[in-house]
Order: structure tokens, then sequence, then C-alpha cells
């Protein structure tokens, strides 16, 4: 199913589809896995969320990938920015209907250079109100600057849910609409449907904002475009891409420091949107260095009002004499705040003091982001260094688990011993009751329950097993977890097994006697 929708801004009342398909899967997996029989009552809810298909909203901007070409063998001349989303997906049907709902809304439609960061403040809203009641959203924008679109998602998106970003480096179509006269080769119908089946798969859960294009996945603090013409233009310097799609396969194999804290509200950035006006982000400029390179730039950048400065140094962020001394003077006389990045690509500067902060292996492009946003949020120069030493450079640690994780494999305690029976008068045990006495015979070929009473209420458990209820489970909300659920098998069949031995020398008594 497709459908066109204005965004909205709802509560997110949605559950994940996933998150339900995974706790019927894990539940019917750990009573396979024990050799137990799912109870009845389960069944329903399982195969109703196998029949759940996620709903995606795709916010299509427009770019490369809704061009309309001069020819069907043309792919650097097009007008980008053309065929509306709605028409585009409807190419992709009915294969995209069999994973995934999709909805589109329509943000804009042209080339990814030609947006403001007011436009990109929006952008941000329209994907949080798509996310209230979606599973996942696909952002679509041109390739030029989707990186920076991507990062900028990335810092801003108040969300856990995936946001995937795609394009196209060839134009949809050549025909009046985007069904007629297809582009050879064209990139675009792939890269949107395996990106919407990324966003269904929830494979990116708590990685923010992913780059997918050429069936790649790349983190949008790290990805850059490469290439100027080629389809496998987006790469992910040394640390490589986060994972690919093969076919119908999500394959992910590495993840964002962030999902370390996916349980917490510590994943969440600073930078909220709906707590400042589209119109409050400062201007913040890049200045490239090179050999001999003058210093005019920054110093007229200043007198404009510009907020902030990206340095893109050389080696390990260097700028010229004259830069240097521009910079200097623009950071005392009119407090612009500077970021030392690297222009190779890659690498980190360290280093920086009073209004000049270290970059770290961010690259300028990115770093322009980051110090905008932190000029729109904070005037202390400290908090903003903070967040380019975390937010900007997040990595693994796991230096704290050393203290409280064993190095070497944990043994498993030796199980108790079960209790025996205690014998009695005779030598014989007995059932709960008259000491000395065997239980009466069963009646009417009614077999009795072991340990069941005369008149007794029904216990917890026995209410929550009429119910549907595994009693170890803490009730239908409960945790499942497969030590104790082994251990419940493991005393049931014990007690029955206490039971049938119980009931069969009471058998040979009454036959004897």
């Amino acid at each position: 199913m497709v459908t066109t929708r204005p965004a909205r801004n709802t509560p997110d009342s949605r559950p994940r589809a996933g998150l339900r398909r995974a706790v019927a899967a894990a539940t019917a997996g750990l009573l396979a896995t024990a050799g137990a029989v799912a109870l009845e009552p389960l069944a329903p809810a399982a195969v109703a969320a196998d029949g759940d298909k996620p709903k995606i909203v795709v916010v299509a901007t427009g770019g490369t990938l809704a061009g309309k070409a001069g020819g069907r063998d043309t792919y650097t001349s097009y007008r980008a920015g053309t065929y509306p989303m709605a028409d585009m997906v409807g190419v992709l049907q009915p294969e995209l209907s069999a994973f995934a709902d999709v909805e589109v809304v329509q943000f804009g439609n042209a080339g990814s250079g030609g947006y403001s960061i007011a436009q990109y403040h929006d952008l941000t809203i329209a994907v949080e109100d798509a996310l209230s009641d979606a599973d996942g959203v696909v952002v679509t924008t041109g390739t030029d600057t989707m990186e920076e679109f991507a990062y900028w998602l990335d810092l801003t998106v108040q969300n856990k849910k995936p946001v995937v970003i795609t394009g196209a480096m060839r134009p949809w179509a050549a025909g009046n609409t985007a069904s007629e006269s297809m582009v050879l080769g064209t990139d675009g119908p792939a890269n949107l449907l395996q990106s919407i089946r990324l966003a269904a798969s929830q494979e990116t859960y708590c990685f923010g904002t992913v780059l997918s294009l050429n069936d790649e996945v790349h983190a949008a603090r790290d990805v850059t475009k490469g290439n100027s013409t080629r389809n496998d233009t987006f790469v992910t310097r040394m640390s490589g891409v986060l994972g690919w799609i093969d076919g119908s396969d999500v394959i992910i194999n590495r993840a964002p420091a962030r999902v370390l804290d996916c349980a917490t509200n510590d994943w969440f950035t600073p930078f909220d949107l709906r707590t400042v006006a589209r119109d409050a982000h400062k201007r913040v400029e890049i200045f490239y260095n090179a050999q001999a390179v003058g210093g005019e730039a920054i110093t007229a950048w200043a007198d404009a009002g510009v907020a902030g400065v990206v340095t893109a140094g050389t080696g390990a962020g260097g700028i010229s004499s004259a830069a240097g001394t521009a910079r200097t003077a623009a950071a005392r006389d009119k407090g612009v705040w500077f970021v030392s990045t690297t222009r190779t690509g890659s690498g980190s500067v360290s280093g920086g003091s009073g209004n000049i902060i270290a970059g770290g292996d961010l690259l300028p492009q990115k770093a322009r982001l980051l110090l905008m946003l932190s000029r729109s949020f904070t005037e202390d120069i400290a908090v903003a260094r903070g967040w380019f030493q975390t937010l900007g450079s997040p990595t693994f640690d796991s230096s704290a688990l050393a203290d409280t994780v064993p190095p070497t494999r944990v043994v498993d305690p030796a199980p108790e011993p079960e209790p025996q029976p205690e014998p009695g008068e005779t030598g014989a045990p007995t059932e709960p009751g008259t000491p000395g006495e065997p239980a009466p015979e069963p009646t009417d070929g009614a077999v009795p329950a072991p340990g069941a009473t005369d008149g007794a209420s029904p216990s917890p458990a026995a209410t929550d097993a009429a119910a549907g209820v595994l009693p170890f489970t803490g009730g239908t909300a409960g945790t499942v977890g497969i030590v104790s659920l082994l251990g419940a098998l493991a005393l049931a069949i014990g007690a029955t097994t206490l039971w049938q031995h119980r009931r069969r020398v009471a058998l040979e008594r009454g036959l004897t006697g």
C-alpha cells in the first residue's frame, strides 16, 4: 500500500512491528529449545505479528533520484527534482508492498544544494513527525550534499527508530512520468527499494541516521562522497561500511558507538530543534588552507557577523601565517569560534584552546554543522568543546568492564540435589494427609493433579496457567529467561516423576493389602 500524506505532529503511539515479531519469535524459540509446546493462547499473537508489515514513511526532497534525463542513455545531463515521490514509489509495486506499507511526504523537489539551513531545521521536524506513527523513515535527496543532510539529521532527530537517507547517481527516467522511458542502468529504483527494506528491517535501530546507496550502509558521521559520477561514490575512509544489502538480506557487521546508549536517555543529543526557532542558527563558514594563502576571508567573515569558522588545514590542521593572524584577531575582537580540522580527508586534529576547538577526525563539512548547532544551543565554548569531544568523536570504550566482568570463563555452580521424600512408618513414602496412610484411589477414572487438594482456592500459578501465562515469566509482560525456563521444566518433570512413584507405591499397597 502507498499513501501520500502531509507531515503530522502526533504522539508516538504505534508499537514497532519488529519488536512484536521479535518477542513472539523469542518466546517460540525458547519453548522449542526446551522441548516444550507453546501454550495455545500465545498462538494468535504470534500469527498476528507475522501478518504485520512495518510502516515506512518516505520523506522526499528531490535530487538526481527524481531527475528527468534528456534521453534513456543520458546520465549526466538531466533536471533534478522532477518526478513526485508517490509516482516513483508506484513503480516499485507490487514488490515493495511484499515487505512494507509505505507512505510519502513530499517535503520538496530540488537539488540537494538548493536547501537552506532553515529548511534543514524543518526537515528534522518533518522526520520526527513521520516517526511518531511509523516504524522508520527514508529520506531522499541529492548526493552532492547528502552527507551533510545525513549528519544534520543524525545530530538533531530525537527518535531512536531507523532513519535512512538515499538517492541516486543517475536520473530516474527520461519520460513525462516516472514510469515512462526509464534511464538505462539507473540506480535510483534499486537504491529506493533497498533503503525502504533496510528501514523496515529495524536492523539500524538506535544507529541514528545511516546512508544507503549502491547496496552499502554507511554511518552518517563518517561517510563522504568520494567520486563525482560513479555509482559507488560514497565511502567511509578508515572505518569502512556498517554493512550491506544482498538481495533481500540485510547484513550489519558493525555499529556506530552511540548504540551503547540505546537503553538510556544518553542516546539523545542536546540539539532538540523544537526548542529553538528555525532562523536561530548562526552562520558558520569553512576556510580552506593552501600554500601561503591569505587571511582576508576570515577577516571579512568576522566583520560580516559570522559566528564560527571551520579551518580545513594542511596535515594535522595547520594554516598559513596570514590566516593564523586573521584567526587570532577574529577570535579576540569579534568572539568568533573556530574549529580546526584537516583537509586530508582522514586523520585527527587535536589540541585547541581559547576560541579554538579541535575537530578530531570530523570532516570540515561535518564539523561546520556541529559548530553551527553548538552556537545555537550554548554561549559557553567549554560546553561546545565537550560536545566535539563526545558527540563529534564517539568511541567504543569497554575499559569500565574490566572492574566488573571476569576475564575468563565463568563456571556455572553445581545444581542443588533434589529433595528426597521422607519414608513413612512402614518404610514406604506417604502422600500429604494422614501419616502412614496411602492416598485414596482416584475414582471415576480421574487422575488427580500433583499437589491438588479438595476445596482449595486456585493458586496464582494455576490462575496464570488458565489465562495462558507461563508462571515463571512474571505475567504476560514478563521476560522469559532461558535459565528460568529450563529450571521450571526440570522442577515440573521432577514433581511429575515423584507423583507417579507415589501413586505406583500406593497402588501396589492397595493390591497386596
